[in-house]
């Protein structure tokens, strides 16, 4: 039985994650970068290599220009890095206000998404509808208070009117005691039997006036018609208004009721959508490249298709498995939490969701053959990790054997390991399976593709079942994958197969298409319905307006009305009084011709008529009274209906309010979840912006400490050149200096030989004193030391006593001219000195 055992010995090649390797390679990038920047700088800084002994002036300048061109290169290339470091900081800042904004919306999404209870979504509606129920009540509030400010205003016009009736009263009755005093002065006056003629021109006038006004109050009163026939429409445009104001309001209600509930539709639907979403996205299959295997076995370019199988497949993370927390154990080995600790339920967890894996690969690859999962295969996989006593990844042979005696019997086996890692969620466990999966599938090539033939299926393509278990080694995280099939199937399904997860997201697909159709038919309908309550809104705002107008109108009407009104009643009490003049007038011109007796009885009779004119003139004063006070209850009451309405107003305005304020929370609420994942997407991705701008920053300041490096050592090596340079130019103005020194000194030197004499015998040469000397050549009757100096000239004449007594002593005499000529010089100069070392020798005695 034991040939039958198939163990596979290629744990090696899977010993490191895929995750690792792209690390390795990120970091031998960044080894390239370093060496390239090394070499950059080593070229900007290499200006100078040659000492200042083997440079001429022209090269050494050359060499400053070359390095002042390096210079100022490196500091363009440092002010742009010092720019794009500023460049990097705003936008580190700016990335961090984002990060600070919508973390606050994740703060509100969050306690919505909390608060997002069935409970308080309910009540939340329910809210709506009492709040919507308490907009009509108060909007009814709102059409009485608004009937009762109507009705105050009319009070208000007829009290106006009859102040305006009593006010043109009293002004009659004013104008009767007027004319009923001019009754009186006129029969005073016929009494007397003066002013006749202006008594007639009185009564003419009077008769002009009347006829005057009674043309005036013919134009008023075709004016007040008018105005009042313009309150009539225009109260009858006020209630048009009101009633089509009423009808915009119950559709603005109605389009409103319909666009929360298209809304609510579409919450639904989204939040469908992206459920079935979140259940795609969190689904880990493995594409498998096409041709990759067969029946008849491997596909013989593996390597190329390895590299496309690990390029076309990436773990999705799995919200949910990041909330399941695996337990760690400290290691011995260094003191720290890292060994895993997989309950029964988590093995059984990770199992299940690894087959499902294994079993979709097999359906692309054709294979019938499928992995199965039981209590016994768990147990299987428990086995061997629990007892594996080999501390490497390496296959452990005893506790692959003992399996087979301790739990159960089996016909064929295999193992793939590889390790694992410290895992602390569920989440990082899957990560870490998937990508040693891919790993085993995809790269594989060291191991001979033996992990691959057992992890695609290709070991037990021949059996229609394949017994699948996942164990972790306790004291180092090694992940084993096991697969056998047993001796007796029916032992090895004790309690039943466990249901495996599907990976295959046709269905969810399919599902995903209906979710998204009913989405797009419900935002049909919600855009529809946003469009009607916009025009419904829109009618209302325009119906509002145009009840707004029309009361506007019906006041300025009715205070027209009033004006107008008034003006007939001035009119008819001007006519009224002009009317009282004529009478009196005509009674004066009539009474002119009256005897005494009744001139002095009419006298009487008008200054009765008087008194009592006076009587109903103060009782038309008091009713104007009465009516006034009237006016001013009735304009109190209207201001206190018009407080009444604007209160109303308000009140259906925050009735308002607060129906769109829970509507607002009841969107919250439903969309708590879409609004929550949108704020988080949003908050992680302004903190992913806010890390990318930091390492921009930290990149660009990097670039900036090399670039000012780079400049500073440009400047040194500018300062290094022109020091060489300095040094040359300063040799040279040292050797033009010393050059100038020597010709001067050459100068010096030749006068100074000019003016020293020497004398030169046949076979001696002295100085000015006498003293013979030695070593000097002569030359022309010049002088030379040994080393080539002229130090003097050879002279004719002897000057000197002591070149005097040098010459006698030596027996000779210069050698230059003929004989006879120095004789007699010498002789002439002997004679000369004698004379003079004679007087001298005299004086001295």
């Amino acid at each position: 039985m034991k040939k039958n055992i198939k163990t596979l010995y290629t744990a090696t090649a899977v010993a490191t994650l895929l995750m690792a390797a792209k690390t390795q390679t990120a970091q031998a990038a960044t080894s390239n970068a370093e060496t390239k920047t090394n070499s950059e700088t080593t070229t900007a800084t290499g200006a100078t290599t040659t000492t200042p002994a083997q440079v001429t002036k022209e090269t050494a300048q050359a060499d400053v220009n070359k390095a002042q061109e390096v210079v100022n290169d490196q500091q363009a290339e440092a002010n742009g890095a010092q720019k794009a470091v500023d460049t990097a900081n705003q936008k580190v800042k700016d990335a961090q206000a984002k990060v600070d904004s919508t973390k606050a919306t994740l703060d509100e999404a969050t306690k919505a998404k909390q608060e997002a209870t069935q409970e308080n979504i309910d009540k939340t509606k329910s809210d709506i509808s009492q709040a919507e129920s308490d907009i009509t009540s108060k909007q009814n509030e709102a059409s009485q208070a608004e009937s009762n400010v109507n009705t105050k205003q009319s009070a208000v016009t007829q009290a106006q009117s009859d102040v305006n009736t009593s006010k043109a009263k009293v002004d009659q009755a004013t104008a009767d005691v007027n004319a009923k005093q001019a009754s009186v002065d006129n029969a005073q006056k016929v009494l007397d039997g003066t002013d006749a003629e202006q008594i007639r021109k009185n009564a003419d006038d009077a008769q002009k006036a009347v006829d005057s006004d009674k043309a005036n109050v013919q134009v008023k009163t075709t004016d007040a018609t008018n105005k009042a026939t313009a309150v009539s429409e225009a109260q009858k445009a006020v209630d048009t208004a009101q009633t089509a104001a009423q009808t915009a309001k119950t559709n603005s209600d109605t389009t409103s009721q319909k666009l929360a509930e298209a809304q609510s539709a579409v919450n639904d639907a989204q939040t469908k959508v992206n459920s079935i979403n979140d259940q795609i996205n969190s689904v880990n299959r493995i594409e498998m490249p096409k041709g990759y295997a067969t029946h008849k076995g491997l596909a013989s370019n593996l390597d190329e298709l390895g590299k496309q199988g690990l390029a076309m497949n990436k773990y999705k993370d799995d919200e949910k498995a990041k909330q399941e927390k695996i337990e760690l154990a400290v290691d011995p080995a260094d003191n720290v939490k890292s060994l895993v600790r997989l309950t029964a339920d988590q093995q059984k967890e990770i199992t299940l969701w690894t087959a499902g894996i294994l079993n979709d690969i097999r359906k692309q690859l054709g294979f019938s053959n499928r992995i199965v999962v039981t209590n016994k295969s768990l147990e299987f996989a428990k086995y061997i990790a629990d007892n594996s006593t080999i501390a490497g990844l390496e296959h452990d042979d005893k506790a692959l054997q003992d399996v087979s005696k301790n739990v159960l019997q089996i016909r064929i086996q295999s193992e793939s390991i590889g390790f694992g890692g410290a895992q602390a969620t569920m989440n990082d466990l899957q990560e870490s399976v998937y990508y040693l999966m891919l790993q085993m599938l995809f790269d594989d090539a060291d191991s001979n593709w033996g992990h691959a033939m057992q992890i695609s299926g290709m070991d037990f393509d021949q059996m229609k079942d394949e017994y699948f278990g996942i164990g972790i080694r306790p004291q180092n995280n090694i992940i084993g994958f096991e697969t056998f099939y047993p001796e007796d199937p029916a032992k090895a399904d004790e309690g039943g197969r466990l249901t495996i997860p599907s990976v295959d997201t046709t269905e969810l697909q399919a599902e995903l298409t209906t979710a998204q159709s009913d989405l797009n038919t419900k935002s049909n309908a919600l855009t529809s319905a946003k469009s009607a309550n916009d025009e419904a809104q829109s009618a209302l705002t325009t119906a509002n307006n145009n009840l707004a107008t029309a009361q506007t109108n019906l006041t300025n009407a009715q205070k027209a009305k009033t004006q107008a009104d008034s003006d007939l009643e001035t009119a008819k009490t001007q006519l009224t009084t002009d009317e009282a003049k004529l009478a009196s007038a005509q009674e004066a011109v009539q009474a002119l011709s009256a005897d005494l007796a009744t001139k002095q009885a009419n006298l009487q009779s008008a200054k009765d008529t008087l008194e009592e004119s006076k009587k109903n003139l103060a009782r038309a004063e008091s009713d104007l009274t009465a009516k006034s006070n009237a006016l001013t209850e009735a304009e109190n009451e209207l201001k206190s209906a018009q407080d009444t309405l604007t209160s109303a107003k308000q009140a259906v305005s925050d009735a308002q309010a607060k129906v769109d304020s829970l509507k607002a929370k009841l969107d919250s609420l439903t969309n708590a979840e879409p609004n929550y994942e949108s704020a988080k997407t949003a908050y992680d991705k302004a903190v992913s912006d806010l890390e990318t701008a930091q390492n921009n920053l930290k990149s660009a300041e990097n670039v900036n400490d090399e670039a000012q490096a780079k400049l500073d050592s440009a400047k040194s090596e500018l300062a290094k050149a022109q020091a060489v340079l300095d040094k040359i130019l300063e040799k040279e103005r040292a050797e033009e200096a010393l050059k100038k020194a020597e010709e001067e000194a050459k100068e010096a030197a030749v006068k100074r030989a000019q003016a020293t004499h020497f004398y030169q015998t046949e076979s001696k040469l002295f100085d000015a004193q006498g003293k013979e000397v030695t070593g000097y050549v002569v030359k022309d009757n010049q002088v030379y030391d040994a080393k080539g100096n002229l130090v003097g000239v050879v002279s004719k004449k002897v000057m000197t006593r002591e070149l005097h007594r040098a010459l006698v002593k030596a027996n000779t005499l210069p050698q230059t001219g003929n004989e006879s000529t120095v004789l007699a010089g010498l002789g002439v100069a002997l004679i000369g000195l004698g004379s003079m070392l004679g007087v001298a020798k005299r004086k001295r005695q």
